[in-house]
Parts: structure tokens; C-alpha cells; sequence
């Protein structure tokens, strides 16, 4: 029974593992899943402020050659102090396109799954 009980765990995780992984994919091939709800994670090469409040964290490149953006909206009360130029950022979300750059709408801070 115990060993049951241990193959079950186990192979839950593993299905678990496969499908976080599926679901992830770098902030590069982000402009390829348009309309997709995915985990993109990635390097921030800047965290820009607009004069109205809009958050906007580039990846890979800071703007205007960024691979993708992850924006937060002036109404949101999302914690972004922990997120900086350098850190490996994963986002979750529906990757939208705007003006040709793919990004994610941040509206809720549970989207910000890990900042390393």
C-alpha cells in the first residue's frame, strides 16, 4: 500500500513537471503564441515608468528592441520593486500583441510567478 501511495506521488509530480514545461517558453518565441495563455520567462533589460504610471518591463532587450513586454497598468497594485535589470523573470498570462511586440498584461500579482 505504501508503495502505491509513493508511485502516485511520484508520477503526479512528473505529470505536474511536463506540463509547467510545456506551458513555458522564453520570452524570445513569445511572438509566436499570440492569443495563447503561456509562462514566459526571460532576462529584463529594463523597468520603465510613463509619466502616467504604466509599468513596463522589458525583456531581452531594453526598448525599443525588446522581445516582449510585461506591462502593468496604472490601476493595478502589483509589487514590482523586486524586479530589476538582470533578474530571470517569469510571467504568466495571455500574450497579447501591441504595435507588433507580443506582451502580457499584469493585473494581478500572481501572474509574477518568479523573479531569480
Amino acid at each position: 500500500m505504501k508503495n502505491k501511495i509513493i508511485l502516485s506521488a511520484l508520477f503526479l509530480i512528473l505529470i505536474c513537471a511536463f506540463s509547467y514545461s510545456q506551458d513555458t517558453i522564453s520570452s524570445k518565441d513569445a511572438k509566436n503564441f499570440i492569443g495563447e495563455t503561456k509562462i514566459v520567462k526571460g532576462p529584463v533589460a529594463g523597468v520603465f515608468v510613463s509619466n502616467k504610471g504604466t509599468v513596463l518591463i522589458n525583456f531581452d532587450e531594453d526598448h525599443p528592441n525588446s522581445t516582449f513586454v510585461g506591462v502593468i497598468k496604472i490601476a493595478a497594485s502589483i509589487d514590482y520593486s523586486n524586479i530589476k535589470k538582470g533578474v530571470i523573470l517569469t510571467l504568466s498570462g495571455k500574450i497579447e500583441d501591441y504595435k507588433g511586440k507580443p506582451e502580457i498584461i499584469i493585473t494581478d500579482q500572481s501572474q509574477i510567478i518568479k523573479v531569480e
